[in-house]
């Protein structure tokens, strides 16, 4: 994935998806979210998705784990997140990135409607950059 092209939110090390080296999805929590928080959760929610799967995504901050929902990597034509995002920033507010959380205010807390031609052009330019 080239991250210089399109840079990816949420890639603390606790997720499966995450970087080792990536941010900590724990020390990112707070005890109260920012005033924009609803918008900011409205915004990650209203992202184009790129591609979607049934995987069950537990939630890893919870003692008992419970399942999200599915896995989806969604975009605003910049930026990309998955899915699960939402939930901990809507219920831990979770800090995110603050280039990330720029760009959405930027946009006036509105994700931009994509068309699918879009959406083909993103898609394939990540597979391109993936290796596999």
């Amino acid at each position: 994935m080239d991250l210089d092209t399109f840079p990816f939110v949420g890639d603390f090390r606790e997720l499966e998806y995450g970087r080792p080296g990536g941010p900590s999805l724990r020390a990112a929590v707070r005890t109260v979210g920012p005033e924009h928080e609803r918008d900011l959760v409205q915004y990650l929610r209203s992202g184009s998705a790129l591609l979607c799967t049934p995987s069950a995504v537990p939630d890893v901050l919870s003692s008992t784990g419970g399942v999200i929902g599915g896995r989806h990597l969604l975009t605003d034509g910049e930026w990309l997140w998955y899915s699960d995002l939402v939930h901990y920033v809507e219920h831990y507010h979770v800090a995110l990135d603050p280039g990330f959380v720029e760009h959405a205010r930027s946009k006036g807390w509105a994700v931009p409607e994509l068309s699918d031609s879009a959406l083909d052009v993103m898609l394939t330019a990540l597979s391109e950059d993936d290796p596999d």
